[in-house]
């Protein structure tokens, strides 16, 4: 039940051709037919207590009117007596302007699919009319929305099957314009062009988001320009050791690439219209951001995965075969599969220091994540620690690792076939569990998945299950950590030999061969970018930026959780 302090306006309107008496608060839109009212003995001007249908505001797209034409395309003049020359004419008038509207609300389609359907009302007149549009339109503008007024739109027209222009035009436009939402589109003409605008030239002052009608590579192409743009307006000097300054831009993602691994991971689905209506009710976020180093000196952020070993052989591979589209990352996993390439390597990390998060708890990452609300919490209470401390945040910006301690600092030596880090599950189309379906989008830690040399049947075993979603820590030559922060670097020197020899004493031909695999390296698989240097280091850090998203929902909600009105199956009816 609403309070009356949240009432904004009331009036009998038309709806199915029944007269009902529709209220707006500042959080639903609620109607109730008046025979009812009258009924049960309500008072017309509290139909908070009783009410057949509503409309939750935040999930309201926006309001139109509906063009009733009048009855008659001319004014009808007729005679209230017999033909007299001596009697006048009476003038029949009609309506001018439009006496309806039409309220565009959110529905589930099936899956985590999100389409937009309109309940249509009908008033007395156009004056009533109007002053309905503008109320609701008032309503959706509240602060507590957090909906966003302008944009700033970038198209790759090279993106996966270079539909991106036509998916915009013909899908997202129309719904921005549904929803009164200013946008500025900008075409890219090159690699990196959208990174380069949003870092040095485009105007941030007076938008609410940056969206991305593309692919993942150009997402990291928007979230790097955004993060480096706003360390510079802070005068944070990006090295191997800062924390970065949150900024206070949403980006969206609206899936037009060959992989849409981000869309799929944050919404449940890769879909044109689901994206863009969490854009335009203003969902909101926050996912974990990787800064990578390379020999002690930042390179750029990441958020999905970093791959080294076959990921990077895949990747590295696949650039050469642009020409062939998407397929071209089919091509060059079979051919690296068969290669069954493998890399000697150390590898440090330090755990995450909660003992009861693991890649394997079982725990998803849902809409609402209890996890991730926790890992917030913890920055906002150091966030206020380091203020009450009179912290300089303007010497380093905030402190956004979200660990309860220092955690346990372990090494791994051996020889590897993968070395795969992730910030997310990973979900897409291919694998919809993703490659650590427990990973968390904001609990500040990243999920570090080891394969160690094995034959080709094993890593396609790995692989299978992968896909399926599947347990793979049973394998044994796979482990599996949640951890901070991770550095790797190759075993390439010839002081790195007692290390993997474990101080056996090796025959001239065996220290030769040794010698020979120890001069192999691969690449970094960063976000689809390749890092030719191996040696990296990888710190998280937690929820540094908002997506135009909300999470995954939880389809398996009980009836008991849902709102016995605005969740009611006969409201698909409307």
């Amino acid at each position: 039940m609403a309070n009356t302090e949240d009432f904004v306006f009331q009036s009998q309107v038309e709806h199915q051709n029944k007269t009902h008496h529709l209220t707006l608060t500042r959080w639903q839109l609620i109607w109730e037919a008046t025979s009812k009212q009258n009924a049960s003995g309500s008072q017309a001007t509290e139909p908070l207590l009783c009410h057949d249908t509503c409309i939750d505001l935040k999930e309201v797209i926006g309001v139109k009117p509906i063009k009733i034409p009048p009855k008659s395309s001319t004014v009808s003049l007729k005679r209230t007596h017999k033909v007299d020359e001596n009697v006048p004419y009476c003038i029949e008038m009609q309506p001018i302007g439009p006496v309806g509207f039409s309220v565009y609300v959110v529905i589930r389609a099936g899956g985590h699919k999100w389409r937009c359907k309109q309940t249509a009302f009908q008033c007395k007149d156009s004056n009533l009319c109007q002053q309905w549009i503008t109320m609701i339109k008032e309503a959706l503008k509240a602060p507590v929305f957090n909906r966003p007024q302008k944009l700033v739109v970038f198209v790759n027209p090279f993106s996966g099957k270079k539909k991106a222009v036509r998916i915009y035009r013909e899908k997202v436009l129309p719904l921005f314009e549904l929803a009164d939402i200013k946008v500025t589109l900008i075409e890219t003409e090159r690699q990196n062009h959208a990174r380069d605008l949003v870092k040095d030239s485009l105007d941030l002052s007076d938008i609410d988001g940056l969206i991305c009608v593309g692919g993942d590579g150009m997402f990291s192409e928007i979230l790097n320009g955004l993060l480096n743009r706003t360390e510079q307006d802070n005068d944070v000097e990006e090295t191997c050791s800062f924390d970065p300054v949150p900024p206070d831009i949403r980006i969206g993602i609206i899936p037009a690439g060959s992989t849409n691994t981000i869309v799929y991971t944050t919404t449940g689905v890769s879909d044109v219209v689901t994206s863009t209506l969490h854009i335009l009710i203003g969902d909101s976020i926050g996912i974990d951001v990787n800064s990578v180093n390379v020999d002690d000196k930042f390179i750029r952020y990441s958020v999905t995965m970093l791959g080294y070993g076959y990921m990077g052989d895949l990747l590295k591979d696949s650039d050469s075969n642009r020409w062939m589209g998407p397929k071209r990352y089919n091509w060059s996993g079979t051919k690296k599969f068969l290669a069954n390439n493998s890399y000697y390597g150390e590898i440090k990390f330090r755990l995450s220091p909660n003992n009861d998060s693991s890649p394997i708890d079982e725990v998803k990452c849902v809409s609402g994540c209890e996890t991730c609300y926790r890992a917030r919490e913890n920055v906002n209470s150091r966030l206020c620690d380091n203020f009450i401390e009179h912290v300089d945040f303007s010497a380093g910006g905030a402190d956004l690792d979200s660990s309860d301690g220092e955690g346990e600092w372990q090494t791994v030596i051996g020889k590897f076939v993968a070395v795969n880090m992730v910030t997310m599950s990973c979900s897409c189309d291919l694998s919809p569990a993703g490659m650590s379906p427990y990973c968390h989008l904001g609990d500040g830690c990243m999920d570090l998945i080891l394969v160690q040399d094995c034959s080709r049947i094993d890593f396609l075993k790995f692989l299978m299950r992968t896909a399926k979603g599947e347990e793979r820590h049973q394998l044994d030559f796979i482990q599996m950590h949640r951890v901070k922060e991770f550095t790797f670097r190759p075993l390439t020197e010839e002081s790195d030999l007692d290390s993997i020899s474990n101080g056996e004493d090796m025959s001239s031909s065996k220290i030769a061969k040794l010698k020979r695999q120890t001069s192999k390296t691969s690449v970094w698989n960063c976000d689809g970018e390749v890092i030719p240097h191996p040696k990296v280091n990888v710190r998280v850090h937690c929820q540094l930026v908002k997506l135009f998203a909300r999470g995954v929902e939880d389809l398996n909600m009980t009836e008991d959780q849902k709102c016995k009105t605005c969740c009611n199956p006969a409201f698909e009816k409307l």
